[in-house]
């Protein structure tokens, strides 16, 4: 058997994937993978579309032939679907397809706070309990309730919504309502609402008293 050539065939250490999925998370620096075979090759990185080489000046983003290009601090501007062309002598070979989603990563555990429209609800009346938190703009927070009602089953109603807060730096205020409408003895006890960002999750509670409606006087 004839030893094959030492010239590489495959400029780029081979991968199963046609396509890769990356997330760029704020301030977190993100590695393209694109190794090669041979430390003699040339390596650019190519945006799909529109069609361009991407710059790589050392500083926002860098190559180390070991490891691939790092993107150290990620912006939206470099979501998209980009690659790696490698050059050596008259061959030229492109890499895997990087698929950039760009997240807007929280510094931080969300820090809600918890109110009720009153601590003590005549039977009747409606209860609502909100649970607020002002964070970073564009961070997803979710929101999950318990409350004394679900031992009876009793449907959980939520009102949510997202609005920016004034101020010099770009933040947003995230908040779920809970509504109990026609507050029943079961209605009493402790409300935890548990708010969760891609950094974590905390809760927080309040306590609710029903009192029975006041004997009408003849």
């Amino acid at each position: 058997m004839r030893n094959r050539s030492k010239s590489p065939v495959e400029l780029f250490v081979p991968s199963s994937d046609y396509y890769e999925v990356i997330q760029l998370r704020t301030n977190w620096p993100t590695v393209l993978p694109c190794q090669v075979t041979s430390p003699e090759a040339t390596v650019t990185l190519h945006r799909e579309f529109p069609p361009a080489e991407v710059k790589v000046d050392g500083t926002e983003i860098s190559f180390n032939i070991k490891k691939g290009f790092t993107i150290h601090r990620p912006k939206p501007y470099h979501a998209g679907a980009l690659y790696c062309v490698a050059s050596l002598g008259n061959l030229r070979q492109s890499s895997t397809k990087y698929m950039l989603i760009y997240v807007n990563y929280p510094m931080a555990p969300p820090a809600p706070v918890i109110q009720a429209s009153s601590s003590s609800v005549v039977v009747g009346e409606n209860l609502r309990v909100s649970c607020t938190v002002v964070g970073e703009q564009d961070v997803i927070v979710e929101f999950t309730w318990k409350y004394p009602g679900q031992k009876i089953e009793r449907p959980l109603y939520t009102q949510e919504s997202t609005s920016p807060v004034g101020g010099g730096v770009a933040r947003q205020q995230s908040q779920s309502v809970l509504l109990v409408d026609e507050v029943r003895d079961v209605d009493q006890g402790t409300y935890i609402c548990t708010a969760q960002n891609l950094q974590g999750a905390k809760s927080v509670s309040t306590t609710v008293k029903v009192v029975p409606k006041a004997a009408r006087k003849p």
